[in-house]
Formats: C-alpha cells, structure tokens, sequence
C-alpha cells in the first residue's frame, strides 16, 4: 500500500470524532435525566390523586359509621320507654318479650337486642339461646342502671372483634328495673369493605383496632397490627418495593404490599378511620408513561 492511501485510510479507522462522542454521552445523559425528573413529578401527581381519591372514600365510610351509630342510639331511648316492657319487668312476665323485641329488631335494623332485669338476668331477647345468661358484673350493665342516659360500650368477643352495645335503664315508678342492650351493626360495614382492594382499619381513642379487614388487626393496637406479617412474602415484598420504589418509603406494608395510609377522623368517641392503598396502581401508570418517553 502506498503512502497515499495510508493516508486515506486512516481518518476511517479513527473512528467517531470526540465531539460526536461527547454529543453521544451528553444526549444518554439528558435522557437520564429527563427520565428521573419525570418519575420524579408523575409519581408525586398520581400520589396526589390516589391520595384525593382515599381521602373522598374515607369520608363516605366515616358517614356510614356515624350514621349507622346515630340511629341506633336512639333504639334504647324508645325501648326504655316502652309501657310492655315496663309491665313485664314489674309483673315478672316475660313470656312475650322475646317475640316483641324479634319483631322490633326487624322493623329497626339493629343487630340484636336484648331486656336484662334489675338482677342481671336475660329475660328477653332476639337470640333466644342468650335467655338466661347473666350481666349483672358487665360495665355496660352496671354504668348503665347507675347512669340516667344511654351508654355506649365496645366489648371486646372471645373469638376476636367487638360487639357494640347501646345501655340504657328501664325506669319503672321512677326505680331500675332492668337495662336494655341494643347491639350496633356495625360489622356490615366491615363485611362489605373486606370485598375492596384497599385495606381499611378503626381505631378507637388508645389507637386500638376496632374495626379491621384484616382479622389478625382486631383487638390489636394500630402499631402491633401493622407488624403482622408473613415474613417469607414480606421480605421478598419489601426487597422489590426497594427496588422498584426509589421515592418516598412507603407508610406500611399489607400483606407484604408498599401501601400508602390515608387517615381521617371520625366524630365519635376519638375514633379513627384508615385506608392502605397499594402503590401499584400508581407505579403501573408511572411506568407506562416512562415506557413512553423512552421508546419516543
């Protein structure tokens, strides 16, 4: 080969000039750049969206809860003043009641409702295997002959959850002569939010679980609750919530889910309502966006 053509040779085998590459690096930079800004501001607005969204569900739930609690309240505020009742607890016959206080129930809504004379004992009620059973050493018994209103009492059941109850003294010739227990049905509520995606808790003053659609939650405070979890799944979870998730840490984890909590006050009693959402959904719409970016 002559000198000539080494001569023409060689700007071809040098390559791309340093200022195309330069150019090269720079735009692959960009791009980066362009990408993390962007994951950055979408996963903040759909966040926010996803937040909105809960925030509007927590309020319709807090309404149900509060309406639900509302009228049964005002249930033993009639059945105290009922003249059969009064006649049976004085004249010491019951033989009706149960029929009576079955028929009310259906025409009221309530979960169950129960006439406890002066000394503790069921003499009427919906559920006729409770006839018989003794209250006298129960607080809503007790508080509610001592008081004049009607008292409100969560119990915490043996098989896990809360019964909750409404008292309220039966005054006969201005004498106690028994309580009225009306249950509130408020477990429908947590039947109907156990169908959701989104996993939901009430929590009363002290932080307890009240409410849960998670059973293991009940009885549990809000901390221990959310300890709960499978740690086979949980770990493997939280490693790809680490991840695939490089913003914000999540609030908690679900069932080994990144979730986000959203929480709101109910008007009763100090309780509390709060919703987990997965962030998922929110993830798959950031990343379909990005996918976007990246293929243009």
């Amino acid at each position: 080969m002559t000198t000539a053509d080494q001569t023409t040779a060689s700007p071809t085998t040098q390559g791309l000039p340093w200022r195309a590459k330069l150019a090269v690096v720079l735009l692959v930079i960009l791009a980066v750049v362009v990408v993390l800004v962007s994951n950055r501001l979408l996963t903040d607005r759909y966040t926010a969206d996803t937040k909105s969204r809960a925030e509007v569900r927590l309020a319709l739930y807090t309404g149900n809860l509060m309406a639900e609690l509302q009228r049964t309240s005002v249930v033993p505020l009639l059945l105290a003043s009922d003249p059969d009742l009064g006649t049976a607890l004085k004249g010491g016959n019951f033989s009706g009641t149960s029929a009576k206080l079955i028929a009310l129930q259906d025409e009221l809504g309530v979960a169950s409702i129960r006439l406890v004379d002066a000394a503790g004992r069921v003499v009427g009620a919906t559920n006729r295997n409770v006839l018989g059973t003794n209250h006298r050493n129960e607080t809503y018994f007790v508080a509610a002959q001592r008081a004049k209103d009607t008292i409100f009492s969560p119990v915490k059941r043996d098989s896990g959850g809360f019964d909750f109850l409404y008292s309220r003294a039966v005054m006969v010739d201005s004498k106690p002569m028994g309580v009225i227990i009306v249950s509130v049905d408020l477990m429908k509520y947590e039947r109907a939010w156990a169908g959701l995606q989104d996993a939901i808790m009430v929590t009363d003053s002290e932080g307890t679980v009240m409410l849960s659609t998670e059973p293991r939650w009940r009885g549990l405070p809000m901390a221990d609750a959310l300890a709960l979890r499978d740690p086979p799944s949980a770990i493997a979870r939280a490693l790809q919530a680490t991840a695939e998730w490089t913003q914000d840490p999540p609030d908690a984890y679900v069932r080994g889910e990144a979730v986000m909590k959203t929480e709101a006050r109910v008007p009763f009693r100090g309780w509390k309502i709060a919703t987990f959402t997965a962030y998922g959904s929110v993830r798959e719409q950031v990343n379909g966006i990005l996918a976007l970016e990246i293929m243009g």
